[in-house]
């Protein structure tokens, strides 16, 4: 059997659709966040633009104390102090920090201090996520707590949709799925034609791509996303340069055009799968035939099939890449945080 979600947002940002979304653990109340919980942004970018836009609808629950950028802000927005330094961001007392950081020392250094901090965390940082398991321990043992919905595959509920499973009982036999829609959008515009460099241009254009691809085209990106799926589906820790990955610079000009040709279509395909008795994690350039369900993600889409040893099969299909499904799935984190924190 084989159940089929495709993720879709709603103008506010909060998801019309979930399979079966969990209700995670109720926190225990404490009195100081009754009313309004006070939070710290680190990162302005395309994604925390994109939570900042959105946020003042929750303006009763919520209040930006300060938001962190590399450079100077001052004046930008005279309503929030825009600050460079992180240490005095979290001077001034957060409950909340609401991190999109690129993958870098400071953003492990300030992940680490809200969770030391007691501090309650949404994050979107794969990345720093994936090799800082302790996180989640280090929050909870101090008051607080992570979510990182937004780490997975945009506004799809990957994450979610394995947790839930797992409380029904189900056995996760494996994962597979386009989990980059960077890399995805890039091999749709190499297979009509254009050069990778001229694909990559058009990604960072379009708000898909870094100034920075490579974790992207290498396939790091996606295999940091299998390292925190591994974690919700099999309690396991894999070591992220341990997982197989073939870039897509091993795509020669015009083997996407052919194979378009001969009804196949390349795409960068993620897989967790059990061999042996250990579950193995690959990142592959395969063409896969027109029929396989992993080719129905076009441009920045994403795709994941998780299988059941139940013979259950679930399918989720929507937007994995860019401002706004990223900042979505953010923006439903930190919905879930006030209803566990101050109520609906």
């Amino acid at each position: 059997m084989t159940y089929s979600l495709a993720a879709k947002t709603s103008a506010t940002g909060s998801p019309r659709t979930r399979f079966s979304t969990p209700s995670k653990p109720r926190l225990r109340p404490n009195p100081r966040y009754r009313q309004r919980l006070r939070a710290v942004v680190l990162g302005a970018g395309t994604v925390n633009g994109g939570v900042l836009d959105k946020i003042g609808v929750l303006s009763e629950r919520i209040e930006i104390a300060a938001i962190v950028t590399r450079k100077s802000r001052q004046g930008h927005d005279p309503r929030q102090a825009w600050l460079t330094d992180i240490n005095a961001a979290f001077d001034t007392g957060p409950d909340v920090v609401i991190e999109a950081l690129p993958d870098c020392a400071l953003a492990e250094r300030a992940l680490k201090l809200a969770a030391s901090r007691g501090c309650h965390i949404i994050s979107a940082n794969k990345a720093v996520l994936a090799r800082c398991p302790q996180l989640a321990g280090e929050a909870e043992r101090h008051g607080g707590s992570l979510r990182y919905s937004a780490a997975v595959a945009g506004g799809i509920p990957v994450l979610e949709t394995l947790t839930d499973l797992r409380k029904r009982g189900e056995v996760i036999a494996g994962v597979r799925g386009v989990l980059n829609g960077t890399s995805n959008y890039v091999l749709d515009q190499i297979e009509r034609g254009a050069e990778r460099e001229a694909a990559v241009k058009a990604a960072q254009r379009a708000g898909f791509a870094e100034a920075d691809p490579s974790a992207d085209i290498d396939g790091l990106d996606a295999a940091a996303k299998l390292v925190l799926i591994a974690r919700k589906a099999f309690d396991l820790e894999l070591d992220v340069d341990t997982i197989g990955r073939i870039p897509l610079s091993a795509l020669h000009p015009g083997q996407a055009k052919a194979a378009s040709g001969n009804r196949l279509r390349y795409r960068q395909c993620a897989e967790l799968s059990r061999r042996n008795g250990r579950i193995k994690g690959r990142v592959d350039l395969q063409a896969l035939a027109n029929t396989d369900e992993l080719t129905k993600a076009r441009n920045e889409e994403n795709i994941v099939v998780i299988t059941c040893e139940s013979g259950l099969r679930v399918q989720l299909h929507g937007k994995g890449a860019g401002r706004v499904p990223t900042a979505d799935a953010m923006l439903t984190d930190i919905r879930d945080l006030i209803a566990c924190e101050i109520g609906a």
